[in-house]
């Protein structure tokens, strides 16, 4: 996963990852990713789902303490959307709902992969098809030693 200019300065000047990061969606996209957090969407990639609380569009939450270097998604929540469009899911931003995919250097952006295997957001299917929901029922933030 990469983190933003903007994440990594909130981090660097005190603030939490969990904090920078709750209340926000994981939106998935089809296609090449952006080059980078900080840039822009491509105009060529598709937004196949927005991941919310059960669908709601209500911002997603962390549990309250990491544990073993690992920030994990709160269990008491269901973490799931309606695909938007029939496509290949490839890459996902975690972002505050109201963040408009415009290059930014100051957003709270995560950006990383997905992929059924070995990816940074991993699915059973990536093969997303219009209005099917999508659940993600694990995600963690691993801190390197």
């Amino acid at each position: 996963m990469r983190l933003s200019t903007g994440l990594r300065n909130h981090l660097l000047s005190g603030g939490s990852l969990r904090g920078a990061l709750n209340t926000g969606v994981i939106r998935i996209y089809s296609g090449a990713a952006a080059a980078s957090p900080d840039a822009a969407v491509p105009g060529t990639a598709t937004l196949v789902c927005v991941i919310s609380v059960s669908s709601s569009g209500t911002g997603l939450n962390f549990e309250a303490a990491a544990a073993g270097g690992r920030l994990q998604k709160s269990a008491s929540e269901v973490w799931s959307g309606a695909a938007t469009a029939t496509q290949q899911a490839s890459w996902f931003r975690f972002v505050p709902a109201a963040d408009d995919g415009s290059l930014s250097t100051t957003a709270l952006r995560l950006q990383g992969t997905v992929a059924q295997v070995g990816a940074d957001l991993n699915m059973s299917n990536t093969l997303f098809t219009t209005g099917a929901t999508q659940t993600v029922d694990y995600f963690s933030i691993f801190q390197p030693e």
